[in-house]
């Protein structure tokens, strides 16, 4: 484990962490999800989706408590996947967790745009896609994220407690206010309330941005570093966790109940065409004026710029640590380790600022960015489920101020639950999430010979990186200009990625991390081809069917927990991390 000259200032409260993960989780989810989850699940069916959503997080959420207030270690999966598995796991769920990040603050910004679309003409157009003066007022809300995060982790934490505030006392209004009074029962009984059947609440999950609305608990798991105690980080997870489900579900119960057919225009019941009405570019502001609930509309729009504002800030601060963890451990150029005198990762955070910018150009839509943003994140939790018991075996003489009782019947769930979660992604969306993470092998490398890591040499890394760029680029020529398909670029892509890197790491790394990592790789390789072949409702081409392809699944990914239990092992960084603990 490499030494870090300077150490992050443990600044962060009970208060404060509650209020990171809950400020991460109350973001443009709220403004968002609840429209696009009702649109794939219908109105029953989303509040099932989000109860059902909230479930599979906490399941993930209570194994990262006790690892991580085990082993509070800044940058979250990356440190916890080393000292299990060795550096393949943690370079790759160290990758997941820093490219979701990395595109959450982008999001959150097109989010802020398109509502004050109502207020502003010409920022998106009807679909909620960003229109030049928009591209601006999005990079104005990045630059603003950025300078409030470099301030330093004191600031950071109380501008989080202010904004936290606002942050519930609306959603509340919006609850007490639309219940009450704009309910109509026969959108939750009359008007098809399961509008796509069971496909359509797994659908909602990861395409109508109900796991991406949970994904801030990870706040006090990232940040663990930054904790005044231990026990904070698995107090302030649950917590947190529990008051969002129910502020999560409430809402979508009080945006269904509130919809108005007539005002719409579109036949009642016909949920998979709300998004293609005015609600697109702000529901609850567009569904508040409509009852005639002007003042609430106003307050929304207000808060469509706090709210998601708040989450932008937090989660700029996530991917630096993260990626600063990352450099930390040898993944990333030594450069990016570097701490200011205010022991903030600024190098780190800058870097982020300018990947942010570039998804925003390229995904310029909530909608475009939150399925790949949300299965990419997912990967990064495997780590969690895979890790507890491993440590448990390697390192139990190491405090524990939580200890998840059942683990053993909780963790291996969790696991099926993160496979899962990439399955619903459907095809071709889970090819693309497991070729950028796969391709972050490439950058591995790459960054290793830019760091001048004495484990490679350069003409072994220039080797490497040819010997992947050249089978991609020859295989996308294929598919530009003849009649190779995507699911067959997409495949072929992988398994060009999966056999140069573990012939690699073979020839330059030793055996040890590949043989107790690789699993991890198959694991995503199954995912992506089980979404291929499964049915067509997920976009597969239907040789599987329900309810084959969940028993497949369960079954496939239950084979890998037991494979990455038995390759887990007490590694050279868990090892650094006991007699370091010890002195």
């Amino acid at each position: 484990m490499a030494e870090v000259s300077v150490s992050y200032k443990r600044d962060l409260s009970l208060v404060n962490l509650i209020m990171l993960n809950a400020m991460g989780m109350i973001g443009s989810g709220w403004l968002f999800a609840e429209l696009y989850a009702s649109s794939y699940a219908g109105s029953l069916g989303s509040i099932i989706a989000w109860l059902l959503g909230g479930f599979i997080v906490l399941m993930i959420a209570l194994t990262y408590m006790e690892v991580s207030s085990a082993f509070p270690l800044a940058g979250g999966s990356t440190p916890i996947g080393e000292m299990t598995h060795g550096k393949l796991v943690g370079f790759i769920a160290g990758w997941g967790a820093w490219i979701s990040d990395i595109m959450t603050p982008p999001i959150e910004a097109i989010a802020m745009v398109t509502y004050a679309s109502a207020f502003i003409p010409g920022l998106v157009n009807r679909h909620g896609i960003l229109l030049t003066d928009g591209y601006i007022f999005a990079v104005a809300i990045m630059i603003i994220v950025l300078l409030v995060n470099l301030l330093s982790v004191r600031v950071f934490g109380n501008a989080m407690s202010i904004l936290m505030i606002w942050k519930w006392l609306i959603p509340l209004l919006v609850i007490v206010t639309l219940i009450p009074l704009a309910f109509h029962p026969a959108n939750l009984t009359t008007y098809n309330p399961f509008y796509a059947g069971y496909h359509g609440i797994f659908y909602a999950l990861v395409l109508g941005g109900i796991i991406f609305s949970f994904e801030g608990f990870r706040a006090a798991v990232n940040m663990a570093g930054e904790a005044r105690r231990k026990d904070y980080i698995w107090k302030s997870v649950i917590i947190s966790l529990l008051l969002v489900i129910a502020l999560y579900t409430l809402l979508q119960v009080a945006f269904v109940g509130a919809v108005r057919w007539s005002v719409i225009g579109i036949k009642p019941g016909d949920w998979g065409a709300i998004t293609s009405t005015s609600l697109t570019n702000g529901p609850f502001a567009r569904i508040a004026y409509d009852i005639g609930f002007g003042w609430l509309a106003v307050i929304l729009l207000v808060d469509a710029v706090i709210s998601p504002g708040g989450a932008g800030i937090s989660y700029a601060a996530y991917p630096a640590r993260i990626f600063q963890s990352m450099a930390n451990y040898g993944y990333a150029p030594k450069f990016f380790s570097k701490l200011d005198r205010r022991g903030v990762p600024s190098r780190a955070l800058i870097l982020g600022f300018f990947l942010g910018l570039a998804f925003i150009y390229e995904f310029p839509g909530w909608d475009l960015l939150v399925g790949i943003l949300t299965s990419t994140l997912v990967i990064a939790y495997v780590v969690g489920p895979a890790s507890i018991n491993i440590l448990r075996r390697t390192a139990p003489d190491v405090e524990r101020p939580f200890t998840l009782r059942g683990s053993s019947v909780i963790a291996p769930v969790a696991f099926i639950f993160t496979f899962l979660v990439i399955y619903w992604s459907g095809w071709p969306l889970s090819g693309e999430v497991v070729i950028v993470t796969l391709a972050g092998l490439l950058m591995f490398f790459f960054l290793y010979l830019l760091s001048g890591n004495e484990k490679f040499s350069r003409n072994e890394s220039y080797m490497f990186l040819l010997s992947m760029v050249v089978p991609f680029l020859f295989s996308l020529i294929l598919v530009l200009y003849y009649t190779y398909s995507w699911p067959v670029y997409v495949i072929y892509i992988d398994i060009v990625l999966f056999i140069v890197s573990i012939y690699s790491y073979l020839r330059l790394s030793g055996k040890t991390d590949i043989i107790s990592g690789s699993w991890y790789v198959y694991m995503l390789l199954a995912a992506m081809i089980l979404s291929y072949i499964g049915p067509a409702a997920y976009g597969g081409i239907n040789i599987i069917k329900f309810p084959y392809d969940f028993i497949a699944d369960g079954i496939i990914a239950l084979i890998f927990y037991i494979v990455a239990q038995a390759t887990g092992h007490r590694t050279k960084s868990l090892e650094d991390y006991v007699n370091t603990s010890n002195e």
